[in-house]
């Protein structure tokens, strides 16, 4: 089958792709175990947090900022581990995940790699305080609404961390002002 749209997908919209197919399958071994609008959610998560351990790793290399390195290393630990969490999550119920992060993420990246010094780290505080208002927004809507009940525990288990995480990077970008 032909595509009439042959723009390339990024990881993201191939895996919510291939979860769409799956949706579809009539047969038991290719079947989806959930909802397409909960594989979007897994596929939304994965997307984020593959997103922020790669800023993370960026921010490490690039800063100077004890502030800016100790948060991005407890975005290493903590979306590592959700991460992983989400894989599992995924692998159980036939859910494809994206490997590498979406365009608009890298495209991103590309951005803050431009940067250096106190511009690197405004820019970065600034690209975590949006990601995790966005995926609060997403994880708090799954927490609330999704009918998957392990993926609704997922949600509802990182909204507290998503938060936490949200205000700290409030607290450090206040503080390069």
């Amino acid at each position: 089958m032909i595509a009439c749209n042959s723009q390339t997908k990024d990881a993201k919209e191939l895996a919510d792709s291939v979860n769409e197919t799956k949706d579809t399958s009539t047969t038991a071994a290719g079947m989806i175990t959930v909802r397409e609008n909960e594989a979007e959610f897994a596929t939304n998560a994965a997307d984020a947090g593959l997103a922020e351990i790669n800023f993370a790793n960026l921010a490490i290399s690039k800063t100077g900022n004890e502030q800016i390195k100790a948060y991005a290393n407890m975005m290493l630990k903590e979306h590592g581990a959700a991460n992983d969490e989400l894989m599992a999550l995924a692998k159980s119920k036939n859910i494809t995940l994206p490997e590498t992060m979406s365009d608009e993420h890298q495209k991103r990246r590309n951005e803050l790699n431009e940067k250096s010094g106190t511009d690197f780290d405004k820019k970065y505080a600034s690209l975590m305080e949006e990601d995790h208002v966005k995926v609060l927004a997403f994880m708090e809507h799954e927490a609330r609404k999704g009918t998957d009940p392990d993926l609704k525990a997922f949600a509802t288990k990182m909204v507290p961390i998503i938060n936490m995480h949200l205000n700290a990077i409030r607290k450090i970008k206040d503080s390069l002002k």
